[in-house]
């Protein structure tokens, strides 16, 4: 329940940067709406039991599609433990003035951990939130957090929180 309440009250506090319009100053380029490599680097944030709680990551975000620009991807995180989470999942800009924006995310995928993270059954979803900046020269950097369960499928139903910093990079065709 905590996982579908989280990210509708996150989709509802960021609709109306949607409907904003980016003047010239603040407009994003064409790399924009094409697909983005992303690599990521943070922590577990709220896990006190890992010595080193840190989290890597490398995802592909495709352009965006359908009439709600959702944007699909795929991507690994690797961490501490021997954890690694492999997911797909879709997500949606938001764009503010002054070339930042918002994305929202949503995906699951396979998770295997060393018993230590917290999310112990295999099939994990993840949500989240991203805060960026568009670079001129295409790409984007940003501060994103995820939280990731089993949305109930199995008790417990512990999750994990994650805070990494993320460099996205247009992916020329």
């Amino acid at each position: 329940m905590r996982l579908t309440t989280g990210f509708a009250a996150c989709l509802l506090a960021c609709a109306p940067a949607s409907a904003a319009q980016a003047d010239a100053s603040g407009s994003f380029g064409a790399d924009d709406d094409g697909p983005f490599l992303v690599a990521s680097a943070g922590r577990f944030v709220l896990d006190d039991e890992l010595d080193d709680p840190y989290l890597i990551g490398l995802q592909y975000r495709g352009a965006p599609r359908t009439g709600w620009a959702l944007r699909p991807g795929i991507g690994a995180d690797a961490g501490a433990d021997d954890l690694l989470f492999m997911y797909a999942d879709v997500a949606r800009d938001f764009a503010l003035p002054r070339r930042w924006l918002v994305t929202l995310s949503f995906g699951g995928g396979w998770f295997a951990n060393g018993e230590r993270v917290g999310a112990d059954f295999d099939l994990e979803f993840r949500s989240g939130i991203a805060v960026a900046r568009s670079l001129r020269s295409g790409g984007r950097l940003g501060l994103a957090g995820y939280h990731i369960s089993n949305g109930g499928l199995d008790r417990p139903n512990d999750g994990a929180e994650t805070l990494v910093l993320f460099l996205a990079l247009p992916v020329r065709r």
